[in-house]
């Protein structure tokens, strides 16, 4: 319809504007996480296609204020004012197989501000984001060379009692290739999450994730998530559950620099609006699982970052109109992030 596509274009100007990405830096015609990523990440909530894909998604990213025993919710990498980060990740599927092989290389940008809106003790955290996914294969498929995302998720965290708090986002995004208007291309996802402390050192998060993806619309998120002590991390949530030891290979035993390995699982893949070989509109959707091993570097006030290898698994691709589902062949994954 008319005003939908006047709608998708304004919302994906407005999108790249906000991204505030200088010029030379956008992919050619640049996600989670968190995303993101996620999400799904880091950073938006994880699994969610964007920004951040590898984030948290049970706590709050950024605040405003110091932290203190009044706001124990603020991270310590937290920065005094709006800008809070800025991430670059890539993440590469190899093409391995026959006709059924499919390559896959994400490249996104994404940037994350924290408004004093409506507290400042509890702010507006905007994450901005835009990336690129290059297409290989599958052969038996007319898949595009490219797809992409232009996203906004904005994410309130709300403490209600010293035992309850709540984690709300909204993302609205453009999905496609870009090649021609198409009403399915606006996607919004997002979540909501009610988190109980019910010990000093264990959380429980309870709640649901909304995909707007043609294969699942919906999906419950939650779980548990325990630190028994600052070398271990339990982060048993779905859909991303993942095991974390603090290790010490590179010398830094300090609270500001830390360097984390872990074990992790994700559901990938999305939903895109693109144009058939034969000029006929269409949407497609790719998912996947993942098993991963990683190392991150945790920095204060400096430059972290992210090294994942993993196996990817149980792949499909499906179209909205009548054709054929293509499950191309497992793959390995190579993964790398830089967050300032």
């Amino acid at each position: 319809m008319t005003y939908r596509r006047i709608a998708l274009s304004c919302i994906a100007i407005l999108l790249w504007q906000s991204a505030g990405l200088v010029e030379g830096q956008q992919v050619r015609h640049l996600p989670e996480v968190l995303p993101a990523s996620e999400a799904f990440a880091e950073h938006q909530i994880d699994f969610l296609e964007a920004p951040d894909l590898q984030s948290d998604p049970f706590l709050p990213q950024q605040w405003l204020e110091p932290a203190s025993p009044a706001n124990p919710d603020r991270p310590p990498d937290a920065r005094d004012g709006m800008f809070q980060k800025l991430t670059f990740r890539d993440t590469w599927l190899a093409g391995i197989g026959g006709d059924d092989s499919f390559g896959i290389n994400d490249v996104e940008l994404s940037t994350v501000l924290a408004l004093p809106i409506p507290s400042r003790d509890f702010p507006l955290v905007v994450t901005p984001g835009f990336a690129v996914r290059y297409l290989d294969g599958p052969q038996v498929s007319d898949l595009p060379s490219r797809v992409y995302d232009a996203y906004t998720q904005f994410r309130w965290f709300r403490r209600y009692t010293p035992r309850w708090a709540s984690d709300l986002a909204v993302s609205p995004g453009v999905y496609s290739d870009f090649e021609m208007g198409n009403d399915e291309a606006l996607r919004i996802t997002g979540h909501g999450i009610a988190i109980f402390d019910w010990t000093p050192t264990t959380r429980l998060a309870f709640g649901v994730a909304y995909l707007d993806r043609d294969d699942l619309r919906m999906l419950p998120a939650g779980g548990l998530i325990w630190k028994p002590n600052d070398e271990w991390e339990f982060r048993l949530v779905a859909p991303r559950p993942e095991i974390a030891r603090r290790v010490y290979w590179s010398g830094f035993t300090g609270d500001r620099v830390q360097d984390w390995l872990y074990v992790a699982g994700e559901y990938g893949g999305g939903t895109w609006a693109i144009r058939r070989a034969d000029g006929e509109p269409d949407t497609f959707t790719y998912s996947d699982f993942r098993a991963l091993l990683g190392i991150q570097r945790k920095a204060i006030g400096s430059l972290d970052g992210l090294v994942e290898v993993g196996y990817v698994f149980g792949r499909e691709i499906e179209y909205a109109s009548p054709t054929a589902d293509v499950k191309p062949s497992d793959t390995i994954l190579l993964r790398a992030g830089l967050t300032y």
